[in-house]
């Protein structure tokens, strides 16, 4: 297969995936995010990375938003929203992430690969990519990359929503580059 076959192949399944998404989990996430000013993010792996572009994102937005584990992050608090993202609803990290959250008092939404919600949450989101999706890609690709275009989605909704402006989300953009 070319590369080009491979990429039209990879938007085909994020596609797929994009069908498969409960409306009304997309719109709770959503909501969930618009009852708050500060936004912490949970990931391992490649599951950190997209929650961590997604951080920046949210940061654009207006919120303060910060990756659990970076050494600027401060304590979460009642209040606060957690966004924890573990295909497997397993990662030990992240769990724990999500336990010291509930226990002070902070909202979570999860968002994962499993189809049931586990009930470790506030909120769920099923990014079913590796459950209603077959996919070529290795691992968690297509996970990953789900988890980061619904993100940019929810973003979106957000920013119409708070009524933010593209130059105001262009003030935010880094600039110590």
């Amino acid at each position: 297969m070319s590369v080009t076959k491979n990429v039209k192949e990879n938007i085909r399944e994020l596609q797929a995936v994009a069908e498969q998404v409960d409306p009304e989990q997309l719109e709770q996430a959503a909501d969930a995010c618009m009852q708050v000013k500060r936004i912490f993010f949970s990931g391992m792996g490649r599951s950190g990375n997209m929650v961590k572009a997604l951080a920046i994102r949210f940061m654009h937005l207006g919120y303060e938003a910060y990756v659990a584990g970076d050494a600027s992050t401060p304590s979460i608090q009642k209040g606060d929203l957690l966004i924890a993202v573990t295909a497997s609803a397993r990662t030990k990290v992240t769990l724990n992430h999500i336990e010291t959250a509930r226990k002070q008092e902070a909202r979570v939404l999860l968002i994962s690969a499993v189809p049931e919600n586990p009930e470790i949450s506030d909120y769920f989101l099923c990014v079913p990519a590796r459950t209603k999706v077959e996919t070529r890609q290795h691992a968690g690709s297509l996970f990953e990359q789900s988890v980061l275009v619904i993100g940019d989605a929810v973003a979106e909704e957000l920013k119409e929503k708070r009524k933010v402006t593209t130059e105001f989300m262009n003030g935010r953009h880094a600039n110590l580059q």
